[in-house]
């Protein structure tokens, strides 16, 4: 029986994904999304009546108003559709040594390449599905962040989300590694309440070095992750770099805030080959190939739970 190489590297990859992406607690919880092959997902959105007057003189069991639950699954297509094939040559001291194994190179790339690729590409798309969206005159702000305005100005974006949304609780930010020197020199002519350094629990993913401002938690990104438009590279040509960078019209982001339940990245291995120099025809070595697909989806009624603040 052939091994299933994406199952047993998976494990790998997640582990580095939750040490190392600031998106990752914005996976699916099981149950949420059914995989229907190839590009192909539904995702659940349910949904229910409100409450209606209780009528105690009808006793033929009509005196609770009738409601409704609506559970539908909408279907969705995954966009990014990405790969990458390393090579390991079976005799080249750097490629023998014990850094050089597959798993060790999954990992390697997992933490240093595909954490970055997601992490840019989910924080843009959820920028612009606020600034697309129906709540963009209200939810989408721009201007500069600095010590005297940083806690008011992440104050503003959260209240935003949670007056769109009509929830108080339940919300993270993503903040751009830039100003946590803001924030710092912020903290101390502030009636907030921001702590450093703690530890969080979102959605199951455990992060450290967040940052609170009240009860808000805040995970601070890398600035190049947090941008307004991307350039997808190809790895290819005079791309052989790979991975997404910014557009030259893009912007910075300063922040971007959301409920736990709005944003929903969906990804799958959908096929991870090791070829063994036994089995290699193209060269004597090990090779990997790797194909990726993902995306990430705001359910129409929680696109009122998220709310944005760029650079001008």
């Amino acid at each position: 029986m052939a091994l299933d190489y994406a199952k047993v590297y998976q494990q790998f990859i997640d582990e580095e994904m939750c040490a190392s992406s600031v998106t990752q607690w914005m996976m699916p919880a099981p149950g949420t999304v059914k995989f229907d092959g190839g590009k192909d997902i539904q995702i659940c959105e349910l949904s229910t009546t409100g409450l209606g007057t209780y009528d105690a003189t009808k006793t033929d069991g009509s005196a609770y108003p009738q409601g409704a639950v609506t559970n539908k699954w909408r279907a969705y297509s995954l966009f990014m559709d990405r790969g990458v094939k390393f090579a390991l040559d079976r005799t080249a001291p750097s490629d023998t040594g014990f850094m050089a194994t597959a798993e060790n190179v999954m990992r390697e790339f997992a933490r240093t390449q595909l954490a970055r690729e997601m992490d840019t590409y989910r924080i843009c798309k959820l920028y612009n599905t606020a600034v697309n969206g129906a709540y963009s005159d209200t939810n989408v702000f721009t201007g500069a962040v600095t010590k005297e305005n940083a806690v008011s100005e992440l104050l503003k974006t959260l209240t935003a989300a949670q007056n769109s949304s009509e929830q108080l609780t339940g919300f993270v930010a993503i903040i751009n590694q830039e100003l946590k020197s803001a924030f710092m020199e912020a903290s101390n002519g502030t009636f907030s309440q921001i702590t450093f350094g703690e530890k969080a629990e979102i959605n199951g993913i455990e992060y450290e070095n967040v940052m609170y401002v009240n009860d808000l938690a805040c995970i601070f990104a890398p600035k190049s992750r947090m941008v307004t438009e991307i350039s997808i590279l190809t790895g290819r040509d005079s791309q052989t770099a790979g991975g997404i960078t910014k557009s030259d019209s893009g912007k910075y982001l300063n922040f971007v805030v959301a409920s736990f339940d709005a944003p929903l990245a969906v990804s799958k291995i959908d096929s991870l080959k090791q070829f063994p120099p036994e089995e290699n025809q193209l060269f004597d070595g090990t090779a990997i190939q790797a194909r990726y697909l993902y995306d990430l989806f705001v359910p129409k009624n929680k696109v009122c739970a998220v709310a944005v603040h760029a650079a001008q």
